[in-house]
């Protein structure tokens, strides 16, 4: 028998569907492995959105926000302050392909004057995704 752990989640698996027997103070079980990891032998993990960080971080003057796709989405990625007041929209509904991406933002507002120092918070949303982190602008 063979233990994966994956994404946080304690698998059991073996090289086939095979069921284990128990005795002794505990009565007589089956472990059907593949209802156990509930992923069938040899199939891949499917894909998923992700907002990866930024780097560098703490940054200044530019940053870059790491992203991926599953498949192509209208995308959109705005900073906000910790007041939740908009900043600046990176992304606005662009169509993009599916696969890795990065996105810069410079410390400007949209209007293009210089923020102050301190921490900003970049929000990736698409039809199936809403993920949002953290980023230090320093001076």
């Amino acid at each position: 028998m063979l233990v994966l752990v994956s994404l946080g989640l304690l698998c059991l698996a073996t090289t086939s569907a095979w069921a284990l027997t128990g005795s002794g103070d505990s009565a007589l079980f089956s472990l059907n492995t593949q209802a156990a990891s509930g992923v069938a032998e040899g199939a891949n993990l499917p894909q998923r959105d992700h907002l990866g960080g930024c780097y560098p971080n703490p940054f200044n003057p530019l940053t870059s926000i790491s992203f991926e796709l599953e498949r192509k989405a209208a995308v959109e990625l705005r900073v906000y302050d910790l007041q939740g007041r908009l900043v600046r929209v990176l992304l606005d509904g662009d169509l993009l392909d599916d696969g890795l991406h990065e996105a810069q933002w410079n410390g400007r507002d949209g209007q293009g004057q210089s923020v102050a120092a301190g921490v900003y918070v970049y929000r990736l949303v698409t039809e199936s995704f809403v993920g949002s982190r953290r980023m230090t602008l320093v001076k």
